[in-house]
């Protein structure tokens, strides 16, 4: 992804200096920021992998366990981490935060899904059509940090949480 360093910065400095005007809503921007840099994280990793079509592509043993675990760790988490998501209960300022994160999860859900099917491919051919499929998909999770930051500005001021 583009750098995330100041998104990252940002959103850390977010969660860590937030005032405690609205607990509620505190303790719910903590948790589903945390989620979501991890996620973010765990995405940037997982496509530094992919994007190696050498690796994609190799008939190795080792490598293609190391790609399965990838990509069935990136459904896992983000399936465990959308659960988590659910049971927590936005307020109605947070909506709209919560469902583009919710979104962003259920792509990355999508990522994963779509890694496995490629490298369970038969052919190169396959597995090239499924890579490019892949490379999009990364392409739209890329513009989710921007768009999740924004929306996420504008709840925390409506609720009066700033960064200090």
């Amino acid at each position: 992804m583009k750098s995330f360093k100041p998104v990252l910065l940002f959103l850390s400095l977010m969660l860590l200096f937030s005032c405690t005007s609205s607990t509620s809503d505190y303790a719910y921007n903590e948790k589903v920021t945390s989620i979501f840099l991890r996620q973010m994280r765990q995405i940037d990793e997982a496509d530094s992998v992919f994007k190696d079509t050498s690796k994609v592509y190799i008939k190795g043993f080792p490598d293609s366990i190391s790609l399965s675990h990838k990509a069935e760790n990136l459904v896992n988490n983000s399936k465990m981490e959308l659960a988590d998501i659910v049971d927590l209960k936005p307020s109605k300022a947070a909506k709209k935060f919560n469902e583009e994160v919710v979104a962003y999860l259920t792509a990355i859900n999508d990522y994963g899904k779509k890694a496995k099917e490629m490298l369970q491919a038969k052919t190169t051919d396959e597995k090239k059509k499924l890579h490019d499929q892949l490379m999009v998909k990364y392409e739209e999770l890329n513009a989710y940090p921007d768009r999740v930051l924004a929306i996420q500005k504008t709840f925390l001021n409506e609720v009066g949480l700033q960064p200090k």
